[in-house]
């Protein structure tokens, strides 16, 4: 009798948890498995700037984006606490300090071996230190565009935007939409409702099962047309706690909420990790 309480009490445990790990999309997180095999998305809290960063299967590394320079040591402790000691490919998706202002403290504390570029030409000293440091360590550079494409262990990567740099940074942005087997993931730096549209007018495909919100949440920028044409399961919001911009706005959680997404928000749920096996998919937050 004993025997049979036992089984019946480890059976109960393997049940509940089980059901704890289904996620509210049906899918079901695979946590409890052997998840070497699984594609890493991580979209880091570093306050109001975009940084994340894809680990593949086999530890290759694409890092999008690097925040400011007075958030790039919470940056790189991430990085190496997640054993990250080479990044692979460094994406710049424009030049604001926002966005690329912690890039030097990357390249000096990490291997790079590859930095894309949207090509836009800022006079900022933040941009000039970091072509000054790509020159430095001879890191070989790159400008992409529409219709670009590479391949890294197994993901495949499409540059979906700029056509050409264009007359402001943020819509010059570099768009790519990551797909490793079933799964994909639409990164959109800080484009706006310009873009948006030209990306859609060019027939690209963007539906995406994840969607990195475009410009922390501002109004300018993910229209209701664009958003129906990526119909994400999940969207989330790089964006600082009480920043001063007011992102995101009210207006475009509404155009979230509209579309029946999931959003996840670096300012409330922190970094935001998701893991898929190419078919199914798990998203996990740090708060």
């Amino acid at each position: 009798m004993k025997k049979v309480l036992s089984y019946i009490i480890i059976f109960s445990f393997i049940i509940i948890a089980f059901l704890a790990m289904q996620e509210s999309n049906g899918n079901f997180s695979l946590d409890f498995l052997n998840d070497s095999d699984d594609l890493k998305i991580h979209f880091i809290d570093i306050g109001q700037g975009d940084s994340s960063i894809i680990i593949t299967p086999n530890k290759k590394t694409i890092l999008i984006d690097t925040g400011t320079k007075s958030s790039s040591n919470i940056l790189i402790e991430y990085l190496k606490r997640q054993g990250v000691d080479t990044i692979d490919v460094l994406v710049s998706t424009h030049p604001h300090s926002d966005h690329i202002g912690g890039a030097v403290d990357i390249m000096d504390n990490f291997k790079v071996n590859q930095v894309l570029d949207s090509g836009f030409v800022h006079t900022s000293k933040t941009y000039e230190n970091y072509l000054e440091k790509i020159d430095e360590k001879d890191i070989p550079f790159s400008v992409v565009k529409s219709g670009d494409t590479f391949n890294l262990d197994g993901l495949n990567v499409k540059i979906l935007n700029p056509l050409e740099p264009k007359e402001d940074a943020n819509n010059s942005s570099i768009v790519m939409r990551v797909e490793y087997g079933d799964f994909s993931c639409l990164f959109t730096g800080d484009i706006e409702e310009k873009s948006e549209i030209e990306i859609i007018n060019n027939n690209h495909f963007i539906q995406s099962v994840v969607l990195k919100v475009a410009h922390h949440g501002s109004d300018t920028s993910s229209s209701q047309i664009f958003l129906e044409k990526v119909m994400p399961d999940v969207s989330i919001i790089e964006v600082g706690k009480d920043n001063p911009y007011g992102h995101p706005s009210k207006r475009v959680l509404d155009r979230l909420n509209i579309i029946k997404t999931e959003v996840f928000r670096t300012d409330l749920d922190g970094t935001i990790i998701i893991k898929s096996d190419g078919v199914n998919y798990s998203v996990s937050a740090s708060k």
